[in-house]
């Protein structure tokens, strides 16, 4: 199925089935201790074991970007100072997988200038905890549900808020491929339903790799196939 005659679109959008992926949406996150191979951080928000994430540590006026991946996490609770309330924490650790050459220096650098006396000592070396309350950001994966797809956007159903006009990071499943594209978001509904609030989003492709176009566009091809 393709949309209507008469709608006005730069290209021709396919309804489509099972097919998903993942917002990377930013969050966030509590640095315990840190070291160069590592760090034991906190963070609101579930990290999967093994998954490999981009960690953003700001670094006088410029932003250090790390890959790193989750290699322990467990739930904790904490008490929310205003509110009294209970809440979810969780805790993991985490390997730098980039830390090379300049990334090294910058990230040494950083520890020098920000970190206490007090440091523990690990297995994998020393741990340093930071002066103050020192964060980082990390790029949290959340699914989302394609319901059409062009060779321009789509449109997904998701749990989260996204807000218009904003671009974000975007992974989409297509067979055995992880397509990563830089997305713009277009416009959004909200949908209420008797178990919980989701959102139908309008997303409109900015950039990917031209390997990841060409999956896309043999995937279009293959749906156009279909209705012939």
């Amino acid at each position: 199925m393709t949309d209507k005659p008469g709608e006005n679109r730069r290209n021709k959008r396919y309804v489509v089935e099972g097919l998903q992926g993942n917002v990377l949406y930013t969050s966030d996150i509590d640095v315990l201790n840190i070291s160069i191979d590592g760090a034991a951080i906190e963070t609101p928000r579930r990290l999967e074991i093994n998954r490999e994430y981009t960690f953003k540590l700001k670094f006088s006026e410029t932003v250090l970007n790390l890959k790193g991946k989750v290699v322990w996490a467990f739930l904790i609770s904490k008490v929310n100072k205003e509110t009294g309330s209970i809440i979810p924490v969780y805790r993991a650790g985490i390997k730098f997988t980039d830390t090379l050459s300049e990334k090294a220096m910058m990230l040494q650098n950083f520890i020098n200038q920000n970190r206490t006396r007090k440091l523990e000592n690990r297995l994998g070396g020393v741990r340093f905890k930071l002066s103050g309350n020192k964060t980082m950001q990390v790029d949290v994966p959340h699914e989302y549900k394609v319901k059409k797809i062009s060779l321009s956007g789509m449109l997904v159903e998701t749990e989260i808020p996204l807000e218009i006009e904003t671009q974000c990071e975007m992974e989409l499943f297509i067979n055995s491929h992880s397509l990563k594209i830089l997305t713009r978001i277009s416009n959004i509904k909200e949908e209420a339903s008797n178990d919980m609030t989701k959102y139908e989003v309008g997303i409109e492709f900015l950039k990917m790799s031209e390997q990841d176009e060409d999956i896309l566009v043999s995937f279009i091809n293959s749906l156009e196939k279909d209705l012939l």
